[in-house]
């Protein structure tokens, strides 16, 4: 994507401003959760997700030139491979105490795949940056997800007990993507083509069922991969399986599955068929994944009388929950300049000219609303964009402003750390 030389300038200042407000995370026993004013929310302890989100942001700032950030990165996969992991019963927990490194809570020593996926991917990126423990924390996370995450069927399931006996009868769309997200960033961390073809195993049925919703994701499903429309109808606003329709998934799903159709173009044939890869579905990739983010937009941006995305719809479209979370804004920034990105690349002026303008939009927004100082980016905005905590208290991620400031300036390729390598 074409940017000027001021906004270069400008998305490098906030991308190290979002590094040193991200080093205040840094505890004992990892990294922790940061409050609304950047200090440790101690009761919230040690989350297994942003462990790996803070670790893979510092993988990629130590291999964009900030040397200060690989003692951070080690300190992530080290507190990953000695704290997180499960000693007893394999996998790694989801939530530990600050001060014991003990489980945390009811669901502290539950295993998720959404997290387990950032395991992956934080070791992906580690092994890019060179990161001492990182090819041990890979396989360590490899041979937990072929065990008990991925399923004959071709798709993640979605949490068990510590001991691995009880599997929750419950498939999620959301540990999908982050699964897609993380096969894409191992294959070009390792060149094991597995990968790829589970990227292409999950895509190829998530992009299937939102053909069936008018280019909407569905989200929640049972066992059997049918869709449960009403889930947690009673709890829309859920952090992680909200009720209905989320359009800043739909915005990640086209960037994800653009990157995988960038990542198809530079393979061989042989190992297209290697992972059973459809050759006409592989075509209407791009298609598919502008129809996708032109839906969440749609149905998301400025649809209650205020800009911003509001966080979750009904299958048909009708916003539920009107909050706006920082990470739509994010995604879609990033997905604007992926697809701007891919217009230059094939020549679609069109394309190129729509995506700018949607960039220039949601950065304007997020400038506005969001940004609240360097480094600073509020999590959660109610329908008239006034800070809100309903959802995301406080300020414990990094990872999507991160990415969305680099995304503009880094190839399009599989995954950040491969782009930024390059």
């Amino acid at each position: 994507m074409f940017v000027t030389e001021e906004t270069k300038e400008w998305l490098n200042a906030e991308t190290s401003a979002l590094v040193d407000f991200a080093r205040k995370s840094r505890v004992d026993v990892g990294f922790g959760t940061l409050d609304a004013d950047g200090g440790i929310d101690a009761a919230a302890g040690a989350q297994l997700w942003i462990n790996c989100r803070m670790t893979h942001v510092f993988c990629l700032a130590y291999m964009r030139g900030d040397d200060s950030a690989r003692d951070y990165a080690k300190h992530g996969i080290r507190s990953l491979l000695t704290n997180f992991r499960d000693s007893e019963y394999d996998g790694f927990f989801s939530t530990i105490s600050l001060e014991s490194g003990d489980p945390l809570g009811e669901r502290g020593s539950q295993k998720e795949a959404y997290a387990h996926a950032f395991v992956l991917l934080a070791a992906s990126s580690g092994i890019q940056a060179g990161i001492e423990g990182a090819e041990e924390l890979f396989a360590a996370a490899k041979d937990v997800h072929e065990k008990y995450f991925w399923e004959s069927v071709g798709l993640a399931c979605e949490s068990w007990d510590r001991a691995f006996t009880e599997n929750e009868p419950y498939r999620g769309v959301n540990a999908n993507m982050h699964t897609v997200e993380a096969s894409l960033a191992a294959w070009e961390a390792t060149g094991d083509l597995v990968w790829l073809g589970k990227a292409y195993s999950i895509l190829h049925f998530v992009l299937g069922e939102a053909k069936g919703l008018g280019w909407r994701i569905p989200e929640h499903f049972d066992t059997q991969w049918n869709l449960l429309p009403d889930f947690n109808i009673d709890q829309p606003a859920d952090p992680f399986r909200p009720y209905g329709i989320t359009p800043g998934h739909g915005i990640e799903w086209s960037r994800l599955a653009l990157q995988f159709w960038v990542t198809a173009q530079n393979i061989s044939a042989d190992q297209l068929r290697e992972i059973q890869a459809d050759d006409a579905w592989l075509a209407e990739i791009p298609q598919v994944a502008v129809a996708l983010y032109d839906q969440a937009l749609a149905d998301g941006w400025d649809v209650d009388g205020a800009p911003g995305i509001v966080y979750t719809t009904s299958y048909t479209g009708e916003p539920v929950v009107h909050e706006r979370m920082h990470w739509t804004v994010c995604e879609g920034i990033a997905a604007a300049a992926a697809f701007a990105t891919y217009g230059e690349s094939t020549g679609d002026s069109e394309l190129v000219s729509r995506m700018n303008e949607r960039f220039e939009e949601l950065l304007d927004f997020a400038l506005a609303k969001i940004i609240e100082a360097p480094g600073r980016w509020t999590h959660e905005l109610d329908r008239n964009n006034v800070p809100s905590g309903i959802t995301w208290p406080g300020k414990p991620d990094v990872y999507h402003a991160y990415q969305c400031l680099l995304m503009p300036i880094i190839p399009l390729t599989a995954s950040f750390a491969q782009a930024v390598k390059r």
